[in-house]
């Protein structure tokens, strides 16, 4: 039932008595943490009426009604103070989205003691974000799937903060030598040096592209040498 990236999800989840799953689509991710005694309760949201309704369907068809509650609406605008949210999870979405949905209910994510998030881009910027928000990052993980890299972010109560080279690439997936971010890294330095190439080729060195591309490179060079 569960995709390799929805699994990678799930076992970033520690035991707790509510989650709430947000952009839930099929409602996969709560029936498989409550039918493995990860989680007690959960609210599935999704801004999407069709999800909301694959949802209701799904989590009936596994008799878990009682212990999951579909809201559809505006990401966390339908999570309330008194569900007492413990883990809020937010998978498939971009970055910045996924930074908007926690802006929008500023005291359910500072009562919760966890945020498992899975963005799918601007993953630099959620980092950033998390720490800004007082949360630390207690482990990543990163997967391929289907020809597509994905970074499951761990968070928990905590302060820290990171270098430039750590908010780009995931302290703990450095620490951890992650081969995945090791391919991706290769992989994402190879477009940047072809880009490169041809902008020299095309006498755009002078652009301000040109010099920001140059210094990502470098950042990926950098990495690279940690893995």
């Amino acid at each position: 039932m569960l995709s390799k990236r929805l699994k990678a999800v799930c076992q970033m989840v520690d035991k707790c008595r509510m989650l709430a799953d947000i952009g839930t689509d099929h409602g996969y991710l709560p029936i498989y943490l409550i039918k493995n005694n990860i989680i007690e309760r959960a609210v599935a949201a999704d801004i999407s009426k069709g999800s909301c309704d694959k949802a209701y369907r799904n989590i009936a068809l596994h008799n878990m009604d009682r212990y999951i509650d579909v809201r559809c609406g505006n990401g966390l605008e339908v999570i309330s103070e008194g569900d007492k949210t413990d883990c809020i999870v937010i998978a498939g979405t971009g970055g910045l989205l996924a930074i908007n949905i926690l802006q929008s209910n500023p005291n359910v994510v500072n009562n919760a003691s966890q945020l498992v998030l899975q963005p799918q881009r601007d993953i630099d910027k959620v980092r950033l974000y998390i720490h800004s928000v007082g949360f630390k990052i207690a482990d990543e993980n990163m997967i391929k799937e289907k020809g597509k890299y994905y970074t499951v972010i761990n968070a928990v109560k905590g302060s820290e903060s990171y270098t430039p080279l750590e908010y780009l690439f995931g302290r703990t997936l450095i620490k951890k030598r992650s081969p995945v971010l090791k391919e991706f890294a290769k992989e994402e330095l190879y477009k940047i040096m072809n880009i490169l190439e041809n902008m020299q080729k095309s006498n755009k060195t002078e652009k301000a592209k040109y010099k920001e591309l140059t210094e990502l490179s470098e950042l990926y060079e950098e990495v690279l040498k940690c893995l």
